[in-house]
C-alpha cells in the first residue's frame, strides 16, 4: 500500500442517487467483472466502522496497515456537502470532520482492483455490495432505487431479474450497518477531546477484539 494521504473533495464526488420505493417495478442485474465500478473517478468508496473492522480482521491489518488502505477527505472550509454524501457523517480527525474511503491509485483505480477483479471481494465495503443500487429508509420504510453512477455499470439489463426480496434482504443489511455507524462515529465525535484518525482507527479496532472475545 501507498502511504495514507488526505484530500479534498471534488466536483465529480457529488454524485446523487435516485430513489424507487419497493415493490412497483423490478431489474435485471448481474455483474460483469468489468471493474468499471471500480475505476471510476467520480466514485469514492465511503467506509463504514464495520468495512474497517471487517478489512482488519480479513486481511490481518493494524491500524498502521489500515492507514494504509485508506483515505480521509476533508471538505473545503466553505463547501456544501456534496448531495450524494449527506446521510453519510463525517468523523472528527486532526483535521477536521473527514469522510473515510477506500484509497485510489493515482490513475483512480481502486487499490484493491487486480486485473479487473477485486481482491477483497468476500470482505468488500457496503457501498461496493450495494452499486449499482441505493437504499434508505424514510418514513414510510425501506427505500431502494439506483446510483446516479449506475450508468457506467453493464451489468443492468442483464442476468437474471434481482428480487425484492433480495433487494430487501441486501437494502436491510446496508441501512442497518449504516445506522450502526452513525451511532459509533456520533459517541466518537462527542467523547473525543483531541480526535485523530489514527485513534478513530484504534477505537473501531479495539471494540473488534472485544467483542471476539467474548465470542
Amino acid at each position: 500500500f501507498s502511504k495514507n494521504t488526505w484530500g479534498l473533495f471534488r466536483e465529480e464526488f457529488q454524485h446523487l442517487p435516485s430513489r424507487q420505493q419497493f415493490p412497483e417495478s423490478s431489474v435485471d442485474f448481474q455483474c460483469q467483472k468489468c471493474g468499471a465500478c471500480c475505476r471510476d473517478e467520480g466514485i469514492v468508496v465511503t467506509l463504514t466502522t464495520f468495512d474497517i473492522a471487517q478489512l482488519g480482521q480479513g486481511l490481518g491489518l493494524d491500524t498502521n496497515g489500515l492507514l494504509r488502505a485508506i483515505d480521509f477527505y476533508v471538505l473545503p472550509e466553505g463547501r456544501e456537502t456534496p448531495e450524494g454524501l449527506k446521510d453519510f457523517p463525517r468523523i472528527n480527525t486532526e483535521q477536521g470532520p473527514a469522510y473515510i474511503a477506500l484509497k485510489k491509485q493515482p490513475n483512480a483505480e481502486c487499490i484493491f482492483l487486480d486485473d479487473d477483479l477485486c481482491m477483497i471481494h468476500t470482505i468488500r465495503p457496503m457501498a461496493c455490495r450495494a452499486f449499482p443500487f441505493y437504499f434508505s429508509v424514510e418514513d414510510d420504510g425501506l427505500h431502494w432505487g439506483l446510483n446516479a453512477k449506475s450508468d457506467i455499470c453493464p451489468g443492468l439489463g442483464k442476468g437474471p431479474e434481482v428480487s425484492h426480496e433480495e433487494l430487501k434482504r441486501l437494502g436491510t443489511e446496508i441501512t442497518t450497518v449504516l445506522s450502526n455507524h452513525h451511532a459509533v462515529v456520533k459517541r466518537w465525535n462527542e467523547s473525543e477531546k483531541n480526535p485523530t484518525a489514527a485513534g478513530f482507527i484504534d477505537s473501531i479496532l479495539a471494540l473488534m477484539y472485544a467483542r471476539s472475545s467474548k465470542t
